[in-house]
């Protein structure tokens, strides 16, 4: 789903759909922030709702070893959130090895933390992909928005 295909109320529907959650991670990072590099973190509620709070970090290095994630990831389990969609854009796709790392140290953080992935997408300039988290076993699989 793209961000202009959003239902209007969104903002209170659980982000564990695909679908959903490719048009929230559509709608938030933008161009501009694909362009440079970005990492989307968008904290959750219990009801797997996201929080108006959500966090763009540009000028993200992928090619980061598994440790610097982790350290550069461990303010996640330090937000007050149930859960979180997390998505990693670029310019052009990026490659499966360099999202698979990115998706195993969200996932090794936010477990040993007792915190949700609901989602993790992939954002390029003309399409998101929800590749991990709940939503790609939950929603439709391989759900896009593009």
């Amino acid at each position: 789903m793209k961000f202009d295909e959003l239902p209007e109320n969104w903002t209170h529907l659980p982000l564990d759909d695909a679908p959903l959650a490719a048009g929230v991670i559509d709608l938030i990072l933008g161009y501009a922030d694909r362009l440079r590099n970005s990492m989307l973190v968008l904290p959750c509620d219990h009801y797997d709702v996201g929080l108006p709070a959500p966090l763009v970090v540009g000028e993200t290095d992928w090619s980061e070893t598994y440790a610097e994630r982790r350290r550069g990831l461990a303010v996640l389990p330090q937000l007050p959130a149930a859960g979180f969609v997390v998505a990693v854009s670029s310019r052009r796709r990026l490659a499966s090895s360099v999202v698979r790392g990115w998706l195993r140290s969200v996932e090794d953080v936010l477990d040993a933390s007792g915190q949700s992935l609901l989602a993790f997408g992939v954002a390029d300039t003309d399409s998101v992909v929800i590749v991990g988290g709940r939503a790609a076993r939950n929603g439709s699989l391989g759900a896009m928005a593009g």
